[in-house]
């Protein structure tokens, strides 16, 4: 353990709009494109040269990940003009596409110009694959292009699944909250979806991507009280902590940790729960190798009592406290540094939602500040891992929260007002859990009464 000083999706065609979110896409590649217009397609419009939205012209520019585009069969004179602002092209009909155009991507300079079939209404896996590695190497921005602007948009959705470890109601989420096409609007694209969802993992929770190769990773689902657990191992030397355990879960936690040859080190508990017991105190009973965590400012008993800045090591690697309070006061975030980092954020975050303020010293604009001013200003790539979620979702990322956030992308004035309208019913086993948590799961006289690093 080592302590620092404290440190002092819909389709967003505005630019400015997106940038106030703080994620903006490449720049200038949602503006309106100058184009050729004839007097077929002119209407009202006088033959020539004119602005038009994109999506005038059948590109959309997803906000996730905000440099692929997305189109069906263009015009010449719209693929040269578009050219300017993609620096790769993946087309994924034939090289005969009548829509295509390679000649005019070549003359404009464009070194990528790839062709990867991508057949409706079920691709083989050796196509898919190809197209995923397309998307994985070529330089960004991107377009991909089908006939309809149908087949890419089940690529983008299935490679950011892939790339993310979603399950399948995380996919869901993010192709409704970006407005995928083929997913909200097309009657026609029924075999596509069924593909996609033949494609997602059902039920199990899918293994989440790490960039950090010395990290062993596991997320585990307790289903009474949709609390998420999860285990981090270093592949180096086999130490590991344990965040948010469950104590009716404690065999599977600890099963798992010795089928995998880990050897638990720390037990964290982001903050002093209200709807589960944590196994974390038992699990030190029996094992004297093991120390628990928690806040110093929940006011609970456990082996290191941290404040922000204090960093939890497990062989080579480490987790960092951020300090989220808002939902209580003691709300401890564990970030993991990586491309992409990790963030552990307990109840102050959770997937397009946030915990509730109105017991154990909540205070919603104190939430709003922790996750806006700590949590919102990370790297808008950072996997975002919470305690809990109540719709089969089990991963998002900072940016998808800046964006579609329902509550927390409001403003702070709202939010608390919204907080304060809640009237959520009382949690069912908070006279029982809150009490035992303050002991980190055992209602027992500590020794030490715990001690801060």
């Amino acid at each position: 353990l080592a302590r620092r000083p404290p440190a002092q999706p819909h389709f967003l065609r505005s630019r400015r709009h997106f940038d106030a979110m703080g994620c903006a896409p490449v720049k200038g590649l949602d503006d309106p494109l100058e184009v050729r217009v004839d007097a077929e397609s002119a209407q009202d419009a006088t033959p020539g040269t004119a602005l038009m939205p994109l999506e005038q012209l059948g590109v959309d520019v997803p906000a996730i990940p905000g440099d692929v585009g997305l189109c069906g069969q263009l015009k010449a004179e719209t693929v040269k003009a578009l050219s300017g602002r993609f620096k790769s092209w993946i087309n994924l009909n034939s090289e005969e596409d009548s829509g295509f155009h390679p000649e005019e991507l070549k003359r404009a300079g464009m070194e990528h110009v790839v062709v990867r079939p991508f057949p409706a209404p079920a691709p083989t896996e050796a196509q898919v694959a190809a197209a995923c590695e397309a998307l994985d190497t070529v330089p960004r921005p991107v377009m991909l292009q089908c006939t309809s602007g149908n087949r890419v948009g089940a690529l983008l959705l299935y490679w950011l699944m892939k790339k993310r470890g979603y399950s399948m109601e995380s996919a869901q989420q993010l192709a409704n909250d970006v407005d995928l096409k083929f997913w909200t609007r097309c009657t026609k694209c029924g075999p596509m979806r069924e593909w996609l969802l033949s494609q997602l993992p059902e039920k199990s929770i899918p293994d989440i991507p790490t960039a950090t190769s010395s990290l062993i990773f596991k997320q585990l689902f307790d289903e009474i009280s949709s609390t998420y657990t999860y285990v981090l191992g270093c592949s180096e030397t086999k130490e590991a902590v344990l965040i948010d355990p469950v104590l009716e879960q404690m065999q599977r936690d600890l099963n798992y940790l010795q089928e995998n040859g880990l050897k638990l080190r720390y037990v964290i508990n982001t903050h002093a729960h209200a709807d589960h017991i944590t196994s974390g105190g038992r699990i030190r009973m029996g094992n004297t190798g093991v120390r628990t965590v928690i806040s110093k400012a929940s006011g609970a008993k456990a082996d290191i009592l941290v404040e922000h800045g204090d960093k939890v090591s497990f062989g080579r690697l480490a987790v960092e406290a951020i300090a989220t309070p808002g939902h209580t006061d003691g709300c401890m975030t564990w970030h993991l540094p990586g491309e992409p980092g990790m963030v552990f954020t307990g109840d102050a975050l959770l997937i397009r939602g946030c915990g509730r303020t109105d017991f154990q010293q909540g205070d919603a604009g104190r939430l709003y500040d922790s996750v806006h001013g700590k949590l919102f200003t990370l790297p808008p790539e950072t996997v975002v891992c919470p305690a809990h979620d109540y719709r089969g979702r089990n991963t998002s990322t900072i940016a998808e929260e800046k964006q579609f956030n329902p509550r927390l992308k409001k403003s702070r004035e709202e939010f608390v007002k919204l907080m304060g309208e809640l009237n959520l019913p009382y949690p069912k086993l908070i006279d029982e859990a809150v009490p035992a948590n303050m002991q980190c799961g055992v209602q027992d006289e500590w020794s030490n009464g715990g001690r801060t690093m």
